[in-house]
């Protein structure tokens, strides 16, 4: 058991490192063609936002709807329910917004675009746009890489405000909340620092997702079965790294912010 754990440990490291040279090259690529995939990469953001809007919106607004419900079952026992938008708004823009988000992107965006990859892959059609003389990597891995970091914020945009309007609706119609009582306690629990926060993991979950799906379909073979194995490994691997990406990002959010915060208060001297 032991043997086999650390196989494991030994495989998921041996796929980061894959992944973080596979980035490099992206961006490499993307740097010396900008001019070039620019159009391409205006179309992919185009058909992954379209392709996950309605999801996003649908999933937003019942996420805010049900932490609404959780919050209010805690906060109503001290009294405290006057706390309920600014802590129900602050809890979705930095955490379960940006998470949600990102696997909903994974699971649908990233599962298509892993398939798609693959199947180009093992049905030769990428070897035939090399001989073409045409860049794969420009031509089909930089436009899907820069559209999902690029959506996933866009997304986290309509996700947060449809979140936050259910959420409004649900505390007037069930707890009888009007919307200046719900909005009066967020300036107390969101600032610059949880909108902050919020941008910077959707940023990273992004890249996560682009990455690592883009990077097990490009490498994919062993014909039908192969996508299969591909488009499993990269949900996977995908939210597996979330998961680890949230823990990381969330320690460095908050020691970051302490420092400046003691920094402009005077704690700290220069």
């Amino acid at each position: 058991m032991t043997r086999a754990v650390w196989c494991e440990m030994l495989k998921i490291i041996n796929e980061i490192g894959g992944i973080t040279l596979f980035i490099l090259e992206v961006l490499k690529t993307w740097k010396c063609s900008l001019s070039k995939t620019f159009p391409l990469i205006l179309e992919q953001i185009s058909l992954v936002g379209f392709r996950s809007l309605t999801t996003v919106l649908f999933s937003g607004f019942f996420v805010g709807a049900i932490l609404v419900i959780q919050f209010q079952l805690m906060l109503s026992q001290y009294d405290a329910t006057s706390l309920l938008g600014g802590l129900n708004t602050s809890a979705t823009i930095r955490e379960i917004g940006p998470l949600i988000i990102s696997f909903l992107l994974a699971g649908k965006v990233g599962a298509y675009t892993a398939a798609e990859l693959g199947t180009m892959r093992v049905t030769e059609q990428i070897d035939a746009i090399r001989c073409l003389g045409t860049n794969p990597m420009e031509y089909l891995i930089v436009p899907r890489f820069v559209a999902i970091v690029v959506c996933s914020l866009l997304l986290l945009v309509f996700g947060l405000m449809v979140g936050i309007i259910g959420s409004m609706l649900i505390a007037s119609i069930l707890y009888n909340i009007n919307t200046l009582q719900y909005l009066q306690s967020v300036p107390r629990f969101t600032d610059v620092w949880s909108i902050t926060g919020g941008i910077f993991k959707s940023f990273v979950y992004g890249i996560i997702v682009a990455s690592v799906c883009t990077y097990k379909g490009y490498n994919t073979s062993g014909g039908a079965k192969g996508v299969g194995i591909a488009v499993t490994q990269s949900a996977i691997y995908t939210n597996l790294f979330i998961v680890f990406a949230n823990s990381f990002t969330s320690f460095l959010l908050e020691s970051f912010q302490r420092f400046f915060t003691a920094l402009t208060s005077g704690g700290i001297a220069l």
